[in-house]
Order: C-alpha cells, then sequence, then structure tokens
C-alpha cells in the first residue's frame, strides 16, 4: 500500500509542478518529490523502517504466501526425489550439404555414419567427419560433487568406427579429497588440439561441430588435418583430474579407440590389442584472454595401414588468444608409429594448423584455417588414415597397398606417375574459409570452402580414372541446438 501510495505522489507532482507559479513554490515541491523517490528507493533496496502494526499486511496475504512457499518446496522435493534437480539436458542437430570435386559427388549428409555398418561402405574421410550429425546430452551434478555426463550420437559417435557404439561420452568426474582433485572413469572423447570431438568437464572443448556457444573454436564444417588423421577418438578407463592455481593436470590409464582390448576383439596380423594406453593432458588458463594445453600418448595401437601392432608416440601443443571479437588457435603436433607406414616400416608426422576468426557483428563471423602436415616417411603413414583401396573400380590399382589413402590424399600415389617412389609419401595441407551466420542464440547457417594439396598425386579422381594432387569441397551446414 504504501508503495502504491508514492508511486500515485509521484504522479500527482509533475502536473502540480508545471503549473507552479514561483521559484520558492517550485523548489519546495521538487523537495517533497525527493523525499518521496528516496523512501521508493529504500523500499526497493529493503532499507525501508519496518512497517507498523496498523501497516502489516492482511492476514489472507501471508497465509497466500505460505500456501506458496509450501507448494514451492513441494515442487522443489519431487524434482530431486526424481533426479531433476542439477541435471542439464542440451541436444542438437546440424545436416550438411557437401560437394566434393574428385569424388564427383553432391550429397545432404545427415545421420550418415563412417563406418561399414549395417551394410554401409562409407570411410571416414576429411568429407566425412564429424558434422551431419545429431546428438543428445545429460549432464548431472549430485550432491557431493559428483558429475556424471552422458551424451548419445546415433550415427557418427567417437565409438562407432570402432564398435558401433552411439555412446559419444559416459563418464563420470568423482571429488576425492576436494573439488580439485578427481577420479575420472568411463568412456571419454580425446582432449588433445583446439578441435577435439567432446566436451570434456575441463569445459574448454565442444562437443562437435553444431555447437554455438561462445568462446568455442568452432567454425567450420570440416575439421582440420590434425584433427582427422593424427589424433585419438575416445578413451575407456580411468583417470585423474588435478586443478592447481592456473593448471588443470589430467593422466589416464585407458583403452585407446577401444572399448576393450582383447585378441577375440581387435583383428590384426599380430593378435590383439592387450594393453591400455597412457594419456597425459595439461591446461595453462591464467590469463582471460589466452591459454595453452598439450596432450601426449604412450600406446600399443593398431594402425589403419597394414593392420599390424605398434607402438605410438604423440605430442601436440595448441594455445588459443581471443581479445574483443577476434580469436585464433595455434596447434602443433609431432608423432610416431612402428609398423605404420604405407611400406610396412616406421610412420613418422609432423603438422601445424592456425586458426583465425572475426566476429563482424551480431550475426556474421568470418574465419580461415591452414593446416600443414609433413608425412613423406616410408612411403607416409598417420595414426587414423588407411588404404583405401576398395573404393576403386580400376583393377590396375586394386591390392595395391603402396597406394596409400587416395581419397583422403596421402601415400606415393599413382604408380603410373613417372615420378612415383613407393617410399615417399605425400606432404600435405589445406586452405578453408568460412562464414557463420547467426539467427539467434539457437540456430545458424554456415557456409565454407576447402582446397586440399598433396605433393604427389595422392587424389584419386573418381570421374576420371586418374590420379591429382588437388581436391576441392564445397559444405552449407545448418546448425540447431538448445
Amino acid at each position: 500500500m504504501k508503495l502504491r501510495d508514492t508511486v500515485v505522489a509521484m504522479a500527482l507532482a509533475f502536473p502540480f509542478l508545471a503549473s507552479a507559479q514561483s521559484s520558492a513554490q517550485l523548489q519546495s515541491e521538487i523537495e517533497i518529490l525527493k523525499a518521496q523517490v528516496k523512501e521508493l528507493q529504500d523500499l526497493i533496496r529493503g532499507k525501508a523502517a519496518a512497517p507498523t502494526v496498523a501497516e502489516a499486511p492482511p492476514a489472507v496475504e501471508l497465509e497466500e504466501f505460505n500456501r506458496i512457499k509450501t507448494k514451492v518446496e513441494a515442487a522443489d522435493d519431487v524434482s530431486s526425489s526424481n533426479g531433476m534437480k542439477g541435471l542439464r539436458i542440451s541436444g542438437g542437430i546440424d545436416p550438411v550439404y557437401i560437394w566434393n570435386q574428385n569424388k564427383n559427388t553432391s550429397s545432404f549428409a545427415f545421420g550418415n555414419n563412417f563406418a561399414p555398418i549395417n551394410g554401409s561402405s562409407e570411410m571416414y574421410s576429411y568429407d566425412n567427419s564429424y558434422f551431419g550429425m545429431a546428438y543428445i546430452d545429460f549432464q548431472k551434478e549430485m550432491e557431493g560433487g559428483s558429475k556424471l555426463r552422458l551424451t548419445l550420437a546415433p550415427t557418427k559417435s567417437v565409438a562407432s568406427g570402432f564398435s558401433g557404439s552411439i555412446i559419444q561420452e559416459a563418464s563420470a568426474s568423482i571429488p576425492l579429497t576436494d573439488s580439485q582433485t578427481r577420479l575420472m572413469v568411463g568412456q571419454m572423447g580425446d582432449v588433445s588440439g583446439y578441435e577435439p570431438t567432446l566436451n570434456t568437464y575441463s569445459g574448454a572443448n565442444s562437443i562437435t561441430s553444431n555447437q554455438l556457444y561462445p568462446g568455442y573454436a568452432e567454425y567450420f564444417v570440416t575439421k582440420n588435418l590434425l584433427f582427422d588423421f593424427t589424433a585419438a577418438n575416445f578413451y575407456t578407463g580411468v583417470g585423474i583430474d588435478l586443478v592447481r592455481g592456473p593448471w588443470e593436470y589430467k593422466f589416464w590409464l585407458a583403452n585407446m579407440n577401444a572399448n576393450r582390448n582383447d585378441i577375440a576383439v581387435t583383428t590384426t596380423n599380430d593378435g590383439g590389442l592387450q594393453s591400455p594406453a597412457f594419456i597425459y593432458n595439461a591446461t595453462y588458463a591464467q590469463d582471460e584472454f589466452w591459454g595453452f594445453e598439450f596432450t601426449g600418448y604412450a600406446a600399443q595401437v593398431q594402425n589403419f595401414t597394414t593392420l599390424k601392432l605398434g607402438r605410438l608416440d604423440q605430442f601436440e601443443i595448441d594455445g588459443n588468444y581471443t581479445r574483443g571479437d577476434f580469436n585464433g588457435n595455434l596447434q602443433m603436433t609431432v608423432g610416431q608409429m612402428a609398423n605404420g607406414a604405407f611400406n610396412g616400416q616406421d610412420a613418422s608426422w609432423w603438422g601445424v594448423s592456425a586458426l583465425a576468426s572475426e566476429k563482424l557483428n551480431a550475426q556474421w563471423t568470418l574465419a580461415g584455417r591452414a593446416d600443414y602436415l609433413y608425412n613423406q616417411r616410408n612411403g607416409g603413414g598417420v595414426y587414423t588414415i588407411s588404404s583405401n583401396l576398395g573404393s576403386l573400380s580400376n583393377p590396375v590399382y586394386t591390392g595395391s597397398a603402396a597406394l596409400g589413402d587416395v581419397v583422403n590424399g596421402f601415400g606415393p600415389g599413382d604408380p603410373m606417375d613417372p615420378g612415383y617412389d613407393p617410399s615417399a609419401g605425400a606432404n600435405r595441407y589445406a586452405l578453408t574459409v568460412a562464414a557463420t551466420y547467426r539467427l539467434n542464440a539457437n540456430v545458424a547457417l554456415r557456409s565454407e570452402l576447402r582446397r586440399d594439396f598433396a605433393t604427389t598425386s595422392a587424389f584419386y579422381n573418381f570421374n576420371s580414372g586418374g590420379f591429382q594432387n588437388t581436391n576441392t569441397t564445397v559444405a552449407f551446414q545448418a546448425i540447431v541446438n538448445f
């Protein structure tokens, strides 16, 4: 009632002031108005004097307040007992149209896979990576600080190319001595690089290319060369997460790209994977504008070129810089793998990827990316490429493992080329530009132009039946998430 009277008094004061004829009258009314404004401010800030008994609200209002309070508390109890308290649900889709010059394909890509599952003949490639997906993400924080995350992707989950599983992530983060020292268990996506496949509990990385949240380094439809061809997809095992000041350290003992290691599970020329890998990661985030991290693997893995087991050692470091509307990312990777080259010997590689983006206004963001991957030794070969010979219709090339990966442009290339050398692989580089138009907080449209190059004639042209050293792709993406 007092608040209402004050507002009414203020409203009545304005015409009275307008009609004042003397400065004394005007000054008097101004002082009255000031006092009323101050009284209103005090009411708003909760600083007004306690009401007298006469000013106390009627008993019916107090009863109504208690009824609402009881109802809210009951609803909160029901939410807690049903497991809804501390639960966050999100999801999204990103249908894509992509044109590939050498494949001579023009297609929409959505809900497809990159593994020979259910009769599919598709393969993982830079034009068939982590896009064209649908996912649903559940995050739950429980009393005591434990966190649970379950992310499902019916196609193109991080495990779908290995076991056919739709699980993108199923992990728990459990505080031990305190919230800064945690135990990690379950299946988690790889955290290396600035374009990882999965958001982990550090909160620094995105799930897929259809994330729209601010601060994520996702400005393109396709991924960079280091992401697609040198990084692991996921880990299954146990780890420790330590936060110490500006540093966060993570150590895993886990299967790499496998839900189980067993002789009967992985088919290779040497038996099966029988021991977990050691993965380590550290992130530094002292400054609000920049940070960096590094990740390393030490593992016995199966390579996809010769289907042999071999030791993998890889180290990468990446950094980010964001100031105003500008964002930049840089990643460098070096690695080697026993028995992983196309000629059956050891493979080694090093590469760099750089990204820059500028937000022009609330709707438009422009981005550019440059990638380089050195891969000449022993005919070439990196951790996640294979010999895509099954796709070639020309019988001259069928069975020639020294060709390399002719879809992604790795390996010695065309054996009919005068400069062909089975022990010299292709070095790869790519230039990509993209534009993103944000319709609102949940919807964006993205376009991309990408040009890939190889130092040998390593790309097979499915239209002409020959080889060349370049390829072009164009992609458009619609992103909708919540």
